[in-house]
């Protein structure tokens, strides 16, 4: 950690810009984790167009399906491999708070710069419960803590403006990826809790009208949690660095061309899943082995993606010239 807890907010409005990323676990057949493949990966990805930072733990990575054990090792693993280029944050979401608490003080020593906290993700919650959560959490470490409001069903606890504004008031709730998949609850959102906090939606095109709506005063430099930088770009064709690049130098309408693109890609591989309440995980790993990461196998209760999918997610990056 590089700042005092009563400073998390700033240090992360001032220092996180571009693309924070997120990050899979490859696989062996056996299911056990491909350490090997996994500091592959964090090369590859710190490589990518516009990516400035780091995510490790989000549903990409398949963090329920790790032991406590495998998520410490997965989180060290990657953080040795970065060896301090980018900023890491690490994802402790648990159902239990205690659980969350012994990730969060593993993610802190480790060196992490931040961590992540879905609200408990399954059984009964109610807004003071989810308050009280957090308020544990934060009480048991310094490091700053991120947080999730999401309408996916996967999720299943929804985080409003109001609460949000509640929990702006824990010294160390520094960041919200908001991705409510509405502009009115994105736009309440920015309105509440903006000037209290960063509230970043990974999705661009959110990210271009919070920009045109609010201003950069409000909106941060970064794109918190985005899968789009891995599998709808190339060197050859970097277009979320464009939009990033145009974005940073206040050229709005140089940001179109490069986002018409992204989310023509978008529609097809990643926005008609969250349409339906959830990530398509499978399909997004073997996507990402076609641009050169280590995907694997999955772990159940996800299953391998389809022939036919993947067949149909080659065709439409080969004819947007991303694939040869």
């Amino acid at each position: 950690m590089q700042y005092k807890r009563a400073s998390a907010k700033q240090w992360t409005r001032n220092t996180l810009s571009g693309y924070i990323v997120t990050t899979t676990t490859p696989f062996k057949n056996d299911l056990e984790i491909d350490y090997a493949g996994l500091r592959h990966n964090v090369d590859h990805l710190i490589g990518l167009p516009g990516a400035r930072g780091l995510y490790l733990g989000s549903v990409y990575q398949e963090f329920w399906t790790l032991t406590m054990d495998e998520r410490k090792r997965v989180t060290d693993t990657m953080i040795e491999a970065n060896a301090g280029r980018v900023p890491i944050i690490a994802g402790v979401s648990h159902t239990s708070y205690k659980d969350s608490i012994e990730l969060a003080r593993h993610a802190q020593t480790a060196g992490a710069d931040l961590v992540m906290c879905w609200p408990p993700y399954y059984g009964p919650r109610s807004a003071d419960g989810v308050f009280d959560y957090y308020q544990n959490l934060a009480n048991a470490v310094d490091i700053g803590i991120c947080v999730y409001s999401s309408t996916l069903s996967e999720l299943g606890y929804y985080i409003t403006p109001a609460e949000m504004v509640r929990l702006a008031g824990i010294d160390t709730i520094c960041l919200v990826k908001e991705a409510a998949l509405s502009l009115d609850k994105y736009s309440a959102m920015l309105a509440a809790a903006g000037h209290l906090l960063p509230i970043s939606c990974p999705l661009e095109e959110y990210h271009l009208y919070g920009l045109a709506a609010f201003g950069p005063s409000i909106m941060p430099k970064f794109l918190f949690g985005s899968s789009r930088p891995l599998y709808m770009q190339s060197k050859a064709k970097p277009y979320c660095a464009e939009f990033m690049a145009a974005i940073e130098a206040g050229d709005y309408e140089a940001a179109r061309q490069p986002l018409q693109h992204i989310v023509r890609i978008a529609n097809q591989l990643h926005s008609k899943f969250l349409a339906k309440g959830q990530h398509n995980v499978a399909l997004t790993k073997a996507i990402t082995e076609m641009f050169g990461m280590i995907g694997g196998a999955v772990r159940p209760p996800l299953y391998r993606a389809a022939a036919d999918e993947i067949q149909a997610a080659r065709a439409l990056l080969q004819s947007e010239g991303l694939l040869s």
